[in-house]
């Protein structure tokens, strides 16, 4: 090496020959493979194919024919959710013929054929995409199979996957399909930002709720998703209306966009999708949210005809313990929802017998032929004696329904949401903002509040029902409460308090139109309470989560009102004990075949 002397390319040279060169090309791969992102010609959103290195594998399963597996990164916070889609797997000629077959659908648009609904515009491109796959396949001379029977199966698979990126919504699909993921965020610029994801269900504290995932929507993508939604909503969407809202039915999903110049860098999406399967108060106990001692007094609450005020922030999971609640009322109960976003489980509770009439109503942004809500609950007292439930409380029907409510005329119970973080919050709200005379307000019974608690100060969020407080109804004492439960951090759990245990108003005032004493109403509580966590321990016990679901709480309480009614009828003084052994031998006969 001397011959290289002290020349600049010598010192040059002679640094370059102490590299490893193996070791650099290892360090770039890697580097590389770690940003590497891919996509084929049929979708301009991009995908990372491999989890980084040092990630730890948590959770796997999979969403029809894609792979979801989740890791936790070292030094990220939020956890990955990795997709694998099978349609990104495909051999190359397979995806040449999709890409193929979508350039020559975009000739063929149906100029006849009228397609203003996301399902019926699927329905034509599958068909037709169908029919032109096995005709491109022939033509270009490309495999789709050695039998018949091969050819048939492989010109449907792709079929439906044309039919995705063509019609439906692309890997976004794959998302809304996932049991576990309730909303997705596309921020904009969409192809400079990660889809990132809420997620819960999973029961596994490592998840926490937030994801990020390995999806990148291209420009492309983003643009068709919108032009979809405007479809769909058949409402406009430009620089002058840069907000777009609407019902997404097929996926049970709630989409809001906005564009320039309300969002400087172009289109951004929040989809949130609604749960398939209805949120019930047995649910939530099982996920730790709410102990079942408040779940048999907010049971015992609705039993009552109590109005119900349920507050919370944005996510903490207002509008799902309005839609468990509902399945508390008796099923010979006559239910009226109104509702601007179509979130409440009106059409399960039916299938499973419930009497629920669905009012749809303007929103915020407006609509053509549509009621607003204060329109439709007036509308609504006219229906007869009816439990009301308002998907959100926020301006001038609130003050209809408080003239109601004093009037006596607003039916046999009143559910509904409103924005807050505590009682007094939706007091100050409720009599500064929208104008209610505080002591209309006495018309509310109870507060309930869905909150967000991060255990330790972790960054990790848990939805827990945080407090159950009654309105104190007493002259001269507006605007003040006595906390029924409360939750508590340590033991992460939601506990009673004196009040409960001695004096509350509310609770005594059921007591007194039921011809109960306060210690028989209490007793009550205790045996919805004791009843509902054995559901939950025998669906931990025995791997059955099929009894937390909507039909069984429709089963289990009309087990519970016929087994009351029988021993009230026979003893006139009833024994909660022997009430609750004859409810439990109900259950082990029943449970069997779950």
């Amino acid at each position: 090496m001397e011959r290289y002397g002290r020349s600049p390319l010598g010192n040059i040279l002679q640094s370059i020959s102490k590299v490893d060169i193996v070791g650099l090309k290892k360090g770039i791969n890697r580097i590389l493979d770690k940003n590497h992102m891919f996509r084929p010609g049929f979708s301009s959103s991009w995908v990372a194919p491999k989890p980084p290195d040092d990630g730890v594998k948590i959770r796997e399963y999979y969403v029809k024919d894609a792979k979801v597996e989740l890791y936790t990164i070292p030094n990220q916070i939020d956890v990955l959710y990795h997709v694998t889609l099978y349609e990104y797997q495909l051999p190359i000629e397979h995806m040449q013929l999709v890409q193929i077959a979508r350039e020559e659908l975009s000739q063929h648009y149906p100029k006849h054929i009228q397609l203003t609904r996301l399902s019926q515009t699927k329905t034509y491109v599958t068909k037709l995409g169908t029919r032109l796959i096995y005709k491109l396949a022939k033509k270009h001379g490309i495999n789709i199979g050695m039998t018949r029977a091969e050819e048939i199966a492989t010109v449907n698979k792709l079929a439906q996957i044309l039919t995705k990126y063509v019609a439906g919504l692309g890997v976004v699909e794959t998302m809304l399909e996932d049991k576990f993921v309730q909303d997705v965020y596309i921020d904009a610029p969409a192809s400079e930002n990660r889809v990132h994801l809420r997620v819960g269900g999973y029961n596994d504290p490592r998840v926490g709720d937030k994801c990020l995932t390995n999806v990148t929507v291209g420009d492309e993508d983003a643009e068709a998703l919108l032009s979809r939604f405007r479809l769909e909503s058949g409402r406009p969407f430009s620089e002058a209306m840069p907000v777009l809202e609407t019902d997404i039915k097929e996926y049970n999903t709630r989409v809001t966009v906005i564009g320039k110049p309300l969002s400087p860098e172009g289109i951004a999406f929040a989809l949130r999708r609604h749960s398939t399967d209805p949120w019930t108060l047995l649910k939530l106990i099982y996920l730790g949210s709410l102990s079942p001692l408040g779940a048999g007094l907010l049971s015992f609450l609705i039993d009552g005809r109590s109005t119900i005020l349920v507050t919370g922030s944005r996510g903490s999971g207002k509008t799902s313990l309005v839609g468990a609640l509902m399945l508390e009322f008796p099923q010979s109960q006559r239910i009226i929802t109104i509702e601007d976003t179509l979130e409440l489980p009106v059409p399960e509770m039916r299938e499973l017998g419930y009497k629920v009439q669905g009012i749809f109503v303007q929103s915020s942004l407006g609509g053509k032929g549509e009621l607003t809500a204060d329109d439709a609950l007036k509308v609504s007292l006219r229906l007869g004696e009816s439990a009301i439930v308002l998907g959100e409380v926020r301006g001038a029907e609130a003050k209809t329904l408080y003239e109601a409510m004093r009037a006596g005329t607003a039916g046999s119970a009143v559910l509904g949401t409103i924005h807050g973080n505590t009682p007094r919050a939706i007091y100050e709200r409720v009599v500064f903002d929208i104008g209610i005379p505080p002591k209309s307000f006495n018309a509310t019974d109870v507060v309930v509040v869905a909150g967000l608690t991060s255990p330790g100060g972790t960054q990790k969020q848990l939805r827990r029902i945080t407090q159950i407080s009654e309105v104190v109804k007493e002259e001269g004492k507006e605007g003040q409460f006595n906390d029924l439960m409360k939750y508590d951090e340590h033991s992460d759990t939601l506990l009673e308090t004196e009040v409960f245990k001695k004096n509350s108003e509310r609770i005594k005032a059921i007591a007194d139109s039921w011809g109960i004493d306060y210690w028989e109403a209490i007793q009550n509580i205790g045996v919805r309470a004791a009843y509902r966590a054995k559901i939950v321990e025998y669906a931990k016990a025995y791997n059955k989560p099929q009894v937390l679901t909507a039909k069984w709480v429709a089963a289990s309480n009309n087990a519970f009102w016929q087994i009351l009614e029988r021993h009230y009828t026979s003893k006139k003084k009833l024994d909660y004990v022997a009430l609750l052994n004859e409810w439990n031998k109900w259950f082990e006969r029943s449970v069997k075949y779950a």
